[in-house]
């Protein structure tokens, strides 16, 4: 696998939990396979979306062995890497490699932050013990990868793009990954990074800044549209991608807002997808909040 696979419409998959707060590995498998019914470039798990930060080692390779179980098109297989340590990162990027990750989307650590140096230090390890792509989830609040600092780590074959939290940095990270490839003639920093798109309610404007597809919760919320719009931009039809732009902000409105793994539940729940509750203590929305969630998709056009 190469960077080159790694493009388009990746839906990040929520985790389902039963009432215990196990894994309900039946809901994972029914929401794996209401996915993979659309035209859909690959899947994420384990990241923001999938409540990456709060399971442990065993239960993330536990749901990547049994993605690539199911994953009859064989598609590319993200796997989150959420740690707060280089030695936690490192341990559980091991782990999922061999339990079939096909690339990796690592978050900096979030808990202390970190600077520039240790930021490329944490990522040129984890990059030194594995061979599959390595994709840095830009979307720490106080640990952000400038884009100066993205383009530092170009060297390392591991690392092949980001995925880019905020239009205007999404935009300036492109800009200048381009004007880096015409500078300099070396061709282990002539490669372009991928810049995937993680604005939600952005989505079309970053893809013409130059994103190369986007890993979105949205994406899991509406696969359908998201793929809709996704090709009609590739085939330069921009007229009805910006048509489903106005229809996925009513959709962004409907679960972007705190706690954030609860609300994307809800939605996919009103949506008819059963794939449990959040784990604790990320609560669920209450009824007055649900409702406003309901009127929203109803004015996306997709309940009744």
């Amino acid at each position: 696998m190469t960077e080159r696979t790694l493009r388009g419409v990746i839906p990040p998959m929520v985790t389902p939990f039963k009432d215990d707060e196990s894994i309900d590995h039946e809901a994972f498998v029914q929401e794996l396979e209401f996915l993979l019914q659309f035209d859909i470039d690959g899947l994420s798990i384990g990241g923001s979306t999938g409540e990456g930060a709060v399971l442990d080692d065993a239960e993330l390779v536990e749901l990547i062995r049994l993605a690539q179980a199911e994953n009859r098109r064989r598609l590319p297989i993200v796997a989150g890497v959420i740690r707060n340590s280089t030695r936690d990162a490192v341990r559980l990027a091991g782990l999922v490699c061999e339990a079939g990750a096909d690339a990796l989307l690592v978050t900096p650590p979030f808990y202390y932050g970190g600077s520039p140096q240790g930021n490329r230090d944490f990522y040129r390890a984890i990059a030194q013990e594995i061979d599959r792509p390595l994709l840095i989830y830009n979307v720490v609040p106080d640990n952000r990868i400038a884009p100066e600092d993205m383009l530092a780590l170009a060297d390392v074959p591991q690392i092949v793009g980001v995925k880019q939290v905020g239009a205007s940095e999404l935009a300036a990270m492109t800009s200048l990954d381009k004007k880096r490839r015409g500078s300099d003639p070396r061709p282990d920093v002539r490669r372009t990074l991928s810049v995937f798109s993680a604005c939600d309610d952005m989505l079309y404007p970053t893809y013409v800044s130059g994103a190369c597809g986007s890993i979105a919760a949205i994406n899991t919320a509406v696969p359908g549209l998201c793929v809709e719009q996704w090709r009609a931009f590739e085939r330069g039809d921009h007229e009805t991608a910006a048509a489903i732009h106005r229809r996925l902000h009513f959709v962004f409105r409907s679960y972007f807002r705190r706690p954030f793994p609860g609300r994307i539940k809800q939605v996919l729940q009103l949506l008819g997808r059963s794939v449990g509750r959040a784990r604790q203590p990320i609560d669920m929305p209450d009824t007055a909040e649900t409702e406003q969630m309901r009127a929203l998709l109803r004015q996306a056009g997709l309940i009744p």
